[in-house]
């Protein structure tokens, strides 16, 4: 994305112009829908084209793409361990807008998606989310005759903030 170019608001498609509500609150919504393996391939781009577009949109797995290709991230993903879960990690990442920048994610639901993905990726080091994704990212150290006291504080922190199963990141 240019830095000088505003945030999206549509999509331009098979000539024709699309609203979108490129909210997070809506992304999310629509990543659960596209994962939800009870709904057809079909019922899951239909769902998923109502509630960015409307009714109106049509039954368009490209016109879907299209709409994610707006805010995908073309830098390399890290590769390795895991450290962060979008779902697992909700409560530290809303208390870390809120302790770095005053945004409370619980009622503005609305902020555009490539902003918060922005904030999101420029936490600062001292907020919660930074501290958990530290703690789960530590190495244990080799044991010795001074540090048990701290491989148990390290062991006992990394099991509490354990992400659990294989739930969904957010690339």
């Amino acid at each position: 994305m240019k830095p000088y170019a505003g945030l999206p608001a549509s999509i331009e498609y098979n000539e024709t112009e699309y609203s979108i509500d490129f909210s997070y609150a809506f992304f999310f919504t629509v990543a659960d829908v596209l994962q939800d393996h009870r709904l057809s391939p079909e019922q899951q781009i239909r769902l998923s084209l109502d509630l960015f577009i409307g009714p109106e949109a049509p039954l368009d797995p490209e016109l879907l793409r299209a709409v994610y290709n707006l805010i995908k991230d073309d830098r390399p993903k890290p590769t390795g361990p895991k450290y962060m879960d979008i779902e697992q990690d909700w409560s530290y990442i809303c208390a870390s807008f809120q302790q770095a920048y005053g945004i409370d994610l619980y009622a503005d639901k609305g902020i555009h998606i490539l902003r918060f993905q922005a904030l999101l990726q420029g936490l600062p080091g001292d907020t919660k989310l930074a501290e958990v994704i530290r703690i789960r990212a530590a190495e244990i150290p080799e044991a010795n005759k001074h540090n048990a006291k701290q491989i148990a504080e390290l062991t006992r922190l990394k099991a509490l903030y354990a992400l659990q199963g294989t739930a969904r990141d957010f690339q």
